[in-house]
Protein backbone atom coordinates (compact mmCIF):
# COMPACT_ATOMS: atom_id res chain seq x y z
CA UNK A 1 0.00 0.00 0.00
CA UNK A 2 1.43 3.32 -0.79
CA UNK A 3 2.45 6.16 1.73
CA UNK A 4 2.68 3.34 4.66
CA UNK A 5 4.88 2.58 7.12
CA UNK A 6 5.54 -1.00 8.94
CA UNK A 7 7.10 -1.35 12.22
CA UNK A 8 8.42 -5.15 11.91
CA UNK A 9 9.57 -7.42 14.57
CA UNK A 10 8.66 -5.71 17.41
CA UNK A 11 6.81 -7.31 20.82
CA UNK A 12 3.87 -5.39 21.03
CA UNK A 13 2.47 -4.59 24.32
CA UNK A 14 -0.54 -3.12 23.10
CA UNK A 15 -1.89 -1.09 26.65
CA UNK A 16 -4.92 -2.96 27.63
CA UNK A 17 -2.66 -4.64 30.21
CA UNK A 18 -3.10 -8.57 28.62
CA UNK A 19 0.05 -10.39 27.56
CA UNK A 20 2.47 -8.72 24.81
CA UNK A 21 2.58 -10.73 21.21
CA UNK A 22 5.13 -10.54 18.15
CA UNK A 23 3.07 -9.01 15.13
CA UNK A 24 3.98 -6.23 12.57
CA UNK A 25 2.21 -3.16 12.59
CA UNK A 26 0.98 -0.97 10.11
CA UNK A 27 0.82 2.96 9.98
CA UNK A 28 -1.52 4.75 7.18
CA UNK A 29 -1.47 8.56 7.09
CA UNK A 30 -2.27 9.17 11.15
CA UNK A 31 -4.10 5.79 11.85
CA UNK A 32 -3.06 2.56 12.99
CA UNK A 33 -4.07 0.27 9.92
CA UNK A 34 -3.10 -3.34 10.16
CA UNK A 35 -1.68 -5.19 12.98
CA UNK A 36 -0.64 -8.62 11.78
CA UNK A 37 1.45 -11.73 13.34
CA UNK A 38 2.31 -12.51 9.14
CA UNK A 39 4.74 -10.27 7.53
CA UNK A 40 3.12 -6.72 6.06
CA UNK A 41 4.50 -5.06 3.17
CA UNK A 42 5.03 -1.24 3.03
CA UNK A 43 6.94 2.11 1.87
CA UNK A 44 9.36 1.98 5.02
CA UNK A 45 9.96 -0.08 7.37
CA UNK A 46 11.14 0.70 11.40
CA UNK A 47 12.88 -2.65 12.14
CA UNK A 48 12.06 -2.92 16.06
CA UNK A 49 13.98 -6.09 16.43
CA UNK A 50 14.43 -6.89 20.06
CA UNK A 51 12.63 -4.22 21.61
CA UNK A 52 8.86 -3.15 22.46
CA UNK A 53 6.27 -1.52 20.91
CA UNK A 54 4.09 -0.03 23.25
CA UNK A 55 1.03 3.26 22.57
CA UNK A 56 2.45 6.54 23.17
CA UNK A 57 2.71 7.70 27.16
CA UNK A 58 -0.06 9.61 28.16
CA UNK A 59 0.98 11.90 30.56
CA UNK A 60 -2.48 12.55 33.09
CA UNK A 61 -0.15 15.27 35.20
CA UNK A 62 1.34 17.68 33.35
CA UNK A 63 2.09 21.44 33.34
CA UNK A 64 3.29 22.83 29.92
CA UNK A 65 0.81 25.21 29.54
CA UNK A 66 3.39 27.68 29.29
CA UNK A 67 6.67 25.72 28.53
CA UNK A 68 4.93 24.40 24.77
CA UNK A 69 5.17 28.10 23.64
CA UNK A 70 8.93 28.30 24.96
CA UNK A 71 10.18 24.91 23.05
CA UNK A 72 6.94 23.33 20.96
CA UNK A 73 9.55 20.37 20.26
CA UNK A 74 8.62 19.08 23.74
CA UNK A 75 11.42 17.92 24.00
CA UNK A 76 12.36 16.23 27.73
CA UNK A 77 8.52 14.39 26.65
CA UNK A 78 9.03 13.47 23.94
CA UNK A 79 12.59 11.76 24.42
CA UNK A 80 10.80 9.90 27.20
CA UNK A 81 7.92 8.16 25.15
CA UNK A 82 4.95 11.08 25.71
CA UNK A 83 3.28 11.81 22.94
CA UNK A 84 0.22 13.25 24.50
CA UNK A 85 0.28 15.72 27.61
CA UNK A 86 -2.43 16.72 30.09
CA UNK A 87 -1.92 20.52 31.00
CA UNK A 88 -3.62 23.00 33.05
CA UNK A 89 -3.38 20.84 36.17
CA UNK A 90 -3.31 21.69 40.38
CA UNK A 91 -5.48 24.57 39.45
CA UNK A 92 -3.08 26.40 37.54
CA UNK A 93 -4.11 26.72 33.63
CA UNK A 94 -2.91 29.04 30.86
CA UNK A 95 -6.41 30.14 30.27
CA UNK A 96 -8.91 31.59 30.81
CA UNK A 97 -6.87 34.42 32.61
CA UNK A 98 -8.65 38.22 33.21
CA UNK A 99 -8.24 41.24 35.48
CA UNK A 100 -4.94 41.55 38.07
CA UNK A 101 -3.86 37.75 37.77
CA UNK A 102 -3.27 38.31 33.89
CA UNK A 103 -0.96 41.02 34.58
CA UNK A 104 0.90 39.34 37.31
CA UNK A 105 1.26 36.24 34.96
CA UNK A 106 1.85 38.28 31.90
CA UNK A 107 5.08 40.12 33.76
CA UNK A 108 6.63 37.06 35.21
CA UNK A 109 6.30 35.66 31.64
CA UNK A 110 7.85 38.27 30.12
CA UNK A 111 10.30 39.33 32.41
CA UNK A 112 11.30 35.63 32.74
CA UNK A 113 11.24 34.11 29.23
CA UNK A 114 10.70 37.41 27.19
CA UNK A 115 7.24 35.37 26.28
CA UNK A 116 4.51 38.01 25.24
CA UNK A 117 0.90 36.43 25.59
CA UNK A 118 -2.12 37.52 23.58
CA UNK A 119 -4.77 35.17 24.92
CA UNK A 120 -7.84 35.55 27.32
CA UNK A 121 -9.41 32.22 27.23
CA UNK A 122 -9.01 28.73 26.32
CA UNK A 123 -10.09 28.90 22.23
CA UNK A 124 -7.30 31.81 22.22
CA UNK A 125 -4.84 29.70 23.88
CA UNK A 126 -5.90 26.40 21.66
CA UNK A 127 -5.30 28.51 18.20
CA UNK A 128 -2.07 29.85 19.74
CA UNK A 129 -0.43 26.29 20.26
CA UNK A 130 -1.49 25.16 16.58
CA UNK A 131 -0.31 28.25 14.98
CA UNK A 132 2.91 27.49 16.53
CA UNK A 133 3.11 24.03 16.49
CA UNK A 134 3.95 21.35 18.50
CA UNK A 135 5.36 18.05 18.83
CA UNK A 136 3.30 16.18 21.13
CA UNK A 137 -0.33 16.35 21.45
CA UNK A 138 -1.89 18.46 24.06
CA UNK A 139 -5.51 17.92 26.21
CA UNK A 140 -6.47 20.55 28.30
CA UNK A 141 -7.74 21.07 32.13
CA UNK A 142 -9.38 24.68 33.06
CA UNK A 143 -7.64 25.26 36.48
CA UNK A 144 -9.56 26.98 39.51
CA UNK A 145 -7.43 28.71 40.85
CA UNK A 146 -6.76 30.78 37.54
CA UNK A 147 -10.32 31.04 37.65
CA UNK A 148 -10.74 32.18 40.93
CA UNK A 149 -8.56 34.70 40.53
CA UNK A 150 -9.56 35.98 36.98
CA UNK A 151 -12.87 36.79 38.60
CA UNK A 152 -12.32 37.51 42.28
CA UNK A 153 -7.83 38.57 42.20
CA UNK A 154 -6.70 37.25 45.43
CA UNK A 155 -9.19 37.90 48.18
CA UNK A 156 -9.27 35.05 50.95
CA UNK A 157 -13.17 35.42 50.84
CA UNK A 158 -15.93 33.97 49.38
CA UNK A 159 -17.50 34.60 46.11
CA UNK A 160 -20.56 37.03 45.90
CA UNK A 161 -23.13 35.73 43.74
CA UNK A 162 -22.49 37.88 40.54
CA UNK A 163 -18.60 36.63 41.37
CA UNK A 164 -20.33 32.84 41.07
CA UNK A 165 -21.76 33.30 38.31
CA UNK A 166 -18.91 34.73 36.82
CA UNK A 167 -16.75 31.32 37.54
CA UNK A 168 -19.47 29.35 36.32
CA UNK A 169 -19.68 30.91 33.17
CA UNK A 170 -15.81 30.64 32.74
CA UNK A 171 -15.88 26.98 33.41
CA UNK A 172 -19.08 26.54 31.15
CA UNK A 173 -16.77 28.19 28.23
CA UNK A 174 -14.02 26.88 28.75
CA UNK A 175 -15.71 23.49 28.50
CA UNK A 176 -17.22 24.39 25.45
CA UNK A 177 -13.81 25.31 23.65
CA UNK A 178 -12.60 21.64 24.15
CA UNK A 179 -11.53 21.05 27.97
CA UNK A 180 -11.67 17.32 29.70
CA UNK A 181 -12.57 18.65 32.85
CA UNK A 182 -11.03 21.31 35.88
CA UNK A 183 -8.32 20.75 38.01
CA UNK A 184 -8.05 22.15 41.87
CA UNK A 185 -5.12 23.40 43.41
CA UNK A 186 -6.75 23.67 47.13
CA UNK A 187 -2.80 23.72 49.01
CA UNK A 188 -2.28 27.15 46.94
CA UNK A 189 -3.49 30.79 46.56
CA UNK A 190 -6.47 31.68 45.43
CA UNK A 191 -7.50 28.12 45.35
CA UNK A 192 -6.67 27.33 48.72
CA UNK A 193 -9.70 30.60 49.63
CA UNK A 194 -12.22 28.60 48.31
CA UNK A 195 -14.74 26.10 50.18
CA UNK A 196 -16.04 22.87 49.48
CA UNK A 197 -19.15 23.93 47.76
CA UNK A 198 -17.55 26.84 45.66
CA UNK A 199 -15.61 23.86 44.25
CA UNK A 200 -18.81 21.38 43.94
CA UNK A 201 -20.88 24.21 41.99
CA UNK A 202 -18.11 24.47 39.55
CA UNK A 203 -17.78 21.02 39.27
CA UNK A 204 -21.14 20.65 38.56
CA UNK A 205 -20.89 22.56 35.49
CA UNK A 206 -17.69 20.18 34.70
CA UNK A 207 -20.07 17.14 35.05
CA UNK A 208 -22.73 18.78 32.27
CA UNK A 209 -20.09 18.39 29.57
CA UNK A 210 -18.85 15.05 31.50
CA UNK A 211 -15.34 16.63 32.09
CA UNK A 212 -13.57 15.17 34.85
CA UNK A 213 -12.41 16.62 38.37
CA UNK A 214 -8.21 16.41 39.11
CA UNK A 215 -7.33 17.79 42.02
CA UNK A 216 -3.89 18.61 44.26
CA UNK A 217 -5.53 17.76 47.16
CA UNK A 218 -5.69 20.80 50.48
CA UNK A 219 -3.59 18.74 52.26
CA UNK A 220 -0.95 15.57 51.56
CA UNK A 221 0.00 15.84 55.27
CA UNK A 222 -1.21 16.81 57.82
CA UNK A 223 -5.08 16.91 56.96
CA UNK A 224 -4.81 14.26 54.48
CA UNK A 225 -7.61 11.79 55.29
CA UNK A 226 -9.71 14.55 55.31
CA UNK A 227 -8.49 15.44 52.03
CA UNK A 228 -9.36 12.38 50.24
CA UNK A 229 -12.61 12.56 51.78
CA UNK A 230 -13.51 15.95 50.44
CA UNK A 231 -11.87 14.82 47.49
CA UNK A 232 -14.50 12.24 46.74
CA UNK A 233 -17.19 13.95 48.34
CA UNK A 234 -17.26 17.07 45.97
CA UNK A 235 -17.12 14.18 43.37
CA UNK A 236 -20.12 12.33 44.49
CA UNK A 237 -22.41 15.65 44.94
CA UNK A 238 -21.13 17.04 41.42
CA UNK A 239 -21.39 13.47 39.54
CA UNK A 240 -18.29 13.57 38.06
CA UNK A 241 -15.18 11.05 37.94
CA UNK A 242 -12.41 12.48 40.46
CA UNK A 243 -8.91 12.27 39.88
CA UNK A 244 -6.32 12.72 42.87
CA UNK A 245 -3.48 13.93 41.68
CA UNK A 246 0.16 12.88 42.72
CA UNK A 247 -1.45 10.85 45.37
CA UNK A 248 1.51 10.70 48.64
CA UNK A 249 1.90 11.14 52.13
CA UNK A 250 4.03 13.89 53.01
CA UNK A 251 6.62 14.39 55.67
CA UNK A 252 7.35 11.25 58.19
CA UNK A 253 4.86 12.13 60.94
CA UNK A 254 2.31 11.44 57.83
CA UNK A 255 3.38 8.50 56.07
CA UNK A 256 1.34 6.11 57.90
CA UNK A 257 -1.59 7.14 57.01
CA UNK A 258 -1.81 5.73 53.48
CA UNK A 259 -3.85 2.45 54.68
CA UNK A 260 -6.90 4.57 56.22
CA UNK A 261 -6.71 6.90 52.36
CA UNK A 262 -6.17 3.35 50.74
CA UNK A 263 -9.39 2.57 52.83
CA UNK A 264 -11.35 5.92 52.02
CA UNK A 265 -10.34 5.30 47.92
CA UNK A 266 -11.18 1.62 47.86
CA UNK A 267 -14.55 1.71 49.76
CA UNK A 268 -15.83 4.91 47.66
CA UNK A 269 -14.79 2.64 44.65
CA UNK A 270 -16.87 -0.14 45.91
CA UNK A 271 -20.18 1.86 46.20
CA UNK A 272 -19.54 2.85 42.89
CA UNK A 273 -17.52 6.12 42.98
CA UNK A 274 -15.45 6.73 40.06
CA UNK A 275 -12.39 7.36 41.48
CA UNK A 276 -8.57 7.20 41.03
CA UNK A 277 -5.19 8.68 41.45
CA UNK A 278 -1.93 9.11 39.37
CA UNK A 279 1.48 9.20 40.88
CA UNK A 280 5.02 9.73 39.71
CA UNK A 281 8.02 7.60 40.81
CA UNK A 282 10.20 9.74 43.05
CA UNK A 283 10.44 10.39 46.56
CA UNK A 284 10.66 14.26 46.07
CA UNK A 285 8.27 16.99 45.21
CA UNK A 286 8.53 19.74 43.19
CA UNK A 287 6.47 23.30 44.03
CA UNK A 288 6.90 26.63 44.94
CA UNK A 289 9.35 27.82 47.69
CA UNK A 290 6.69 29.72 49.32
CA UNK A 291 4.40 26.83 49.80
CA UNK A 292 6.56 26.79 53.54
CA UNK A 293 4.26 29.75 54.14
CA UNK A 294 1.06 29.55 55.15
CA UNK A 295 -2.23 30.73 52.99
CA UNK A 296 -3.03 33.90 54.35
CA UNK A 297 0.02 35.69 53.85
CA UNK A 298 -0.46 35.67 50.09
CA UNK A 299 -3.77 37.34 50.09
CA UNK A 300 -4.79 40.29 48.01
CA UNK A 301 -1.76 40.59 46.01
CA UNK A 302 2.32 39.94 45.45
CA UNK A 303 2.94 43.23 46.99
CA UNK A 304 1.01 42.62 50.05
CA UNK A 305 2.56 39.01 50.53
CA UNK A 306 5.76 40.37 50.42
CA UNK A 307 4.85 43.63 52.83
CA UNK A 308 3.34 41.01 55.76
CA UNK A 309 7.20 39.01 54.61
CA UNK A 310 9.01 42.20 55.71
CA UNK A 311 7.23 42.23 58.61
CA UNK A 312 8.75 40.93 62.30
CA UNK A 313 5.39 40.18 63.88
CA UNK A 314 4.36 38.61 61.13
CA UNK A 315 7.93 36.52 60.18
CA UNK A 316 7.31 35.20 64.19
CA UNK A 317 3.86 34.05 63.43
CA UNK A 318 4.74 31.69 60.50
CA UNK A 319 7.29 30.38 62.47
CA UNK A 320 5.20 29.74 65.33
CA UNK A 321 3.06 27.88 63.44
CA UNK A 322 5.76 25.83 61.52
CA UNK A 323 7.02 24.84 64.65
CA UNK A 324 3.57 23.06 65.68
CA UNK A 325 3.29 21.37 62.30
CA UNK A 326 6.59 19.68 62.44
CA UNK A 327 8.59 18.12 64.98
CA UNK A 328 12.14 19.00 63.92
CA UNK A 329 11.73 22.34 62.00
CA UNK A 330 15.70 22.01 61.48
CA UNK A 331 15.25 18.71 59.95
CA UNK A 332 12.50 20.20 57.75
CA UNK A 333 14.21 23.02 56.10
CA UNK A 334 17.33 20.42 55.51
CA UNK A 335 14.84 18.19 53.25
CA UNK A 336 14.53 21.29 50.62
CA UNK A 337 16.79 21.91 47.80
CA UNK A 338 16.15 25.24 46.05
CA UNK A 339 15.54 24.29 42.19
CA UNK A 340 15.45 27.48 40.17
CA UNK A 341 15.98 31.02 41.13
CA UNK A 342 14.70 34.05 39.34
CA UNK A 343 16.69 37.23 40.52
CA UNK A 344 20.36 36.95 39.39
CA UNK A 345 21.92 36.98 42.93
CA UNK A 346 20.38 34.04 43.99
CA UNK A 347 21.01 32.06 40.88
CA UNK A 348 24.21 30.57 42.94
CA UNK A 349 22.18 28.92 45.39
CA UNK A 350 20.27 26.79 43.45
CA UNK A 351 20.64 23.07 44.18
CA UNK A 352 21.70 24.20 48.23
CA UNK A 353 19.59 23.12 50.87
CA UNK A 354 17.92 26.01 52.94
CA UNK A 355 20.57 24.93 55.74
CA UNK A 356 23.78 25.91 53.49
CA UNK A 357 22.23 28.54 51.84
CA UNK A 358 21.48 30.17 55.59
CA UNK A 359 24.89 29.31 56.45
CA UNK A 360 26.05 31.86 53.35
CA UNK A 361 23.53 34.40 54.26
CA UNK A 362 24.79 34.01 58.36
CA UNK A 363 20.90 33.98 58.86
CA UNK A 364 18.56 31.22 60.27
CA UNK A 365 16.88 28.76 58.05
CA UNK A 366 13.72 30.66 58.17
CA UNK A 367 15.15 34.24 57.73
CA UNK A 368 16.87 32.70 54.65
CA UNK A 369 13.79 31.24 53.21
CA UNK A 370 12.10 34.95 53.88
CA UNK A 371 14.88 36.57 52.20
CA UNK A 372 14.94 34.57 49.25
CA UNK A 373 10.97 34.93 47.98
CA UNK A 374 11.20 38.93 48.77
CA UNK A 375 14.27 38.87 46.23
CA UNK A 376 12.83 36.78 44.17
CA UNK A 377 8.92 37.75 44.43
CA UNK A 378 7.79 34.30 45.39
CA UNK A 379 8.91 32.79 42.19
CA UNK A 380 11.41 30.90 43.54
CA UNK A 381 10.40 26.53 43.25
CA UNK A 382 12.29 24.16 45.17
CA UNK A 383 12.06 20.84 45.94
CA UNK A 384 11.12 18.88 48.94
CA UNK A 385 12.39 15.32 50.18
CA UNK A 386 9.48 13.88 52.51
CA UNK A 387 8.53 10.90 51.17
CA UNK A 388 8.68 7.31 52.03
CA UNK A 389 9.96 4.56 49.22
CA UNK A 390 7.69 1.98 51.22
CA UNK A 391 4.47 4.05 50.31
CA UNK A 392 5.70 4.55 47.02
CA UNK A 393 5.90 1.43 45.73
CA UNK A 394 2.30 0.32 47.67
CA UNK A 395 1.29 3.78 45.51
CA UNK A 396 2.29 2.45 42.17
CA UNK A 397 1.11 -0.83 42.44
CA UNK A 398 -2.36 0.20 43.18
CA UNK A 399 -4.43 -0.76 39.61
CA UNK A 400 -6.05 2.46 39.45
CA UNK A 401 -3.14 4.40 39.88
CA UNK A 402 -1.53 5.94 36.61
CA UNK A 403 1.51 7.44 36.29
CA UNK A 404 2.27 10.99 35.41
CA UNK A 405 5.38 13.24 35.58
CA UNK A 406 3.92 16.45 37.50
CA UNK A 407 6.70 17.89 35.31
CA UNK A 408 6.52 20.62 32.49
CA UNK A 409 8.64 19.71 29.43
CA UNK A 410 11.89 21.07 29.87
CA UNK A 411 15.35 21.20 27.21
CA UNK A 412 19.24 20.82 27.21
CA UNK A 413 19.05 24.17 25.57
CA UNK A 414 17.16 27.59 25.36
CA UNK A 415 15.00 29.08 28.09
CA UNK A 416 13.60 25.93 29.70
CA UNK A 417 17.78 24.89 30.43
CA UNK A 418 17.46 27.15 33.36
CA UNK A 419 18.00 26.23 36.89
CA UNK A 420 17.71 22.72 38.51
CA UNK A 421 14.19 21.15 37.67
CA UNK A 422 13.00 17.74 39.19
CA UNK A 423 14.14 14.86 37.28
CA UNK A 424 10.90 13.95 36.82
CA UNK A 425 10.99 16.37 33.61
CA UNK A 426 13.16 14.16 31.57
CA UNK A 427 13.27 10.57 33.43
CA UNK A 428 9.13 9.66 35.18
CA UNK A 429 8.65 6.92 31.97
CA UNK A 430 12.60 4.92 32.08
CA UNK A 431 12.33 5.30 35.67
CA UNK A 432 9.42 3.37 36.08
CA UNK A 433 10.48 0.60 34.15
CA UNK A 434 14.44 0.91 35.46
CA UNK A 435 12.96 0.76 39.05
CA UNK A 436 9.54 -1.11 39.34
CA UNK A 437 9.42 -3.06 36.51
CA UNK A 438 12.78 -4.64 36.64
CA UNK A 439 12.64 -4.85 40.63
CA UNK A 440 8.87 -6.62 40.23
CA UNK A 441 6.89 -4.13 41.35
CA UNK A 442 4.63 -3.76 38.06
CA UNK A 443 4.98 -5.99 35.31
CA UNK A 444 5.87 -4.62 31.90
CA UNK A 445 1.96 -5.18 30.87
CA UNK A 446 0.86 -3.34 34.43
CA UNK A 447 3.56 -0.20 33.82
CA UNK A 448 2.41 0.22 30.11
CA UNK A 449 -1.58 0.23 30.95
CA UNK A 450 -0.53 2.58 33.44
CA UNK A 451 0.77 4.69 30.98
CA UNK A 452 -1.41 4.31 28.14
CA UNK A 453 -5.06 3.57 28.27
CA UNK A 454 -5.42 3.76 32.15
CA UNK A 455 -5.12 7.56 31.86
CA UNK A 456 -6.73 7.85 28.22
CA UNK A 457 -9.65 6.27 29.62
CA UNK A 458 -9.73 8.55 33.57
CA UNK A 459 -9.55 11.56 31.11
CA UNK A 460 -11.73 10.23 28.21
CA UNK A 461 -8.87 10.78 25.60
CA UNK A 462 -10.64 9.16 22.63
CA UNK A 463 -8.79 6.28 20.26
CA UNK A 464 -5.51 7.05 22.01
CA UNK A 465 -3.73 4.82 24.85
CA UNK A 466 -3.59 1.26 22.94
CA UNK A 467 -2.13 -0.22 19.41
CA UNK A 468 -5.24 -0.70 17.88
CA UNK A 469 -6.46 -0.57 14.28
CA UNK A 470 -7.81 2.34 13.19
CA UNK A 471 -6.93 4.19 16.32
CA UNK A 472 -4.53 7.12 16.21
CA UNK A 473 -0.31 5.91 15.25
CA UNK A 474 0.94 7.25 18.40
CA UNK A 475 3.73 4.66 19.02
CA UNK A 476 7.26 4.44 21.39
CA UNK A 477 9.53 2.16 20.39
CA UNK A 478 12.06 0.97 23.30
CA UNK A 479 13.92 -1.26 25.00
CA UNK A 480 13.40 -2.07 28.52
CA UNK A 481 16.99 -3.25 28.97
CA UNK A 482 18.07 0.12 28.35
CA UNK A 483 15.47 2.06 29.88
CA UNK A 484 17.42 4.42 32.41
CA UNK A 485 16.21 7.70 33.88
CA UNK A 486 19.55 9.82 33.47
CA UNK A 487 18.76 12.97 34.94
CA UNK A 488 19.63 13.61 38.81
CA UNK A 489 18.88 16.53 41.19
CA UNK A 490 21.98 17.99 40.40
CA UNK A 491 22.54 17.89 36.75
CA UNK A 492 18.62 17.11 35.68
CA UNK A 493 18.64 18.36 32.12
CA UNK A 494 20.24 14.51 30.60
CA UNK A 495 17.53 12.83 28.74
CA UNK A 496 16.73 9.35 29.66
CA UNK A 497 18.28 5.63 27.46
CA UNK A 498 16.34 3.33 25.89
CA UNK A 499 13.79 5.07 23.77
CA UNK A 500 14.51 4.67 19.92
CA UNK A 501 11.92 5.67 18.18
CA UNK A 502 8.11 7.78 19.20
CA UNK A 503 5.48 8.37 16.94
CA UNK A 504 2.55 11.21 16.94
CA UNK A 505 -0.03 10.79 15.00
CA UNK A 506 2.05 8.81 12.25
CA UNK A 507 4.57 11.20 12.12
CA UNK A 508 8.20 10.23 13.67
CA UNK A 509 9.25 12.67 16.24
CA UNK A 510 12.40 10.85 17.46
CA UNK A 511 14.68 8.15 15.57
CA UNK A 512 16.99 6.56 17.26
CA UNK A 513 17.19 8.63 19.92
CA UNK A 514 17.21 11.92 18.14
CA UNK A 515 14.74 14.16 17.76
CA UNK A 516 13.70 15.24 13.86
CA UNK A 517 12.62 18.53 14.90
CA UNK A 518 9.07 17.09 13.48
CA UNK A 519 5.51 18.52 14.64
CA UNK A 520 2.24 16.47 14.09
CA UNK A 521 0.96 17.15 17.78
CA UNK A 522 -2.17 18.22 18.05
CA UNK A 523 -4.89 19.69 20.59
CA UNK A 524 -6.79 17.33 21.54
CA UNK A 525 -10.26 18.98 22.28
CA UNK A 526 -13.23 16.80 24.52
CA UNK A 527 -16.32 15.80 23.30
CA UNK A 528 -19.11 14.17 25.09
Amino acid sequence: MVGTTVIKNGFVLDGSGGSGFYADIEIAGDRIGRISRTSLEADRVIDASGMTVSPGFIDIHSHSDYHILLNPYGESKVRQGVTTEVNGNCGYSIAPVDGAIRQEREEQYYDNYRLRLDIKNLSDYIGLVEKGGTALNIAMLVGHGTIRGSVMGRRAAKPTDREMDGMVSLVKESMQAGAFGMSTGLAYTPGAYADTREVTELSKTVADFAGIYATHMRSEGRTLVESVEEAIGIGKEAGLPVEISHLKTMHPENWGKLDRVFDVIETSRGQGMDVAADRYPYLSAYTGLASVIPDWVFADSTDAALKRLEDRRTRQQIENGLTLQHRDLRDYFSRIMLSQCFAGELKPFEGMTIPAIAEQLRMGPLDAVFHILIRDRLMTTAIYFAMDEGNLKRILAKPYVSIGSDAGLRADYGPLYEGKPHPRAYGTYPRVFSDFVKTGILSMEQAVYKMTSLPAARVGIQHRGMIKEGWFADVVIFSPERMEDRATYLQPHVYPAGIDTVIVNGVVVVSRGVHTKALPGRMLRHTT
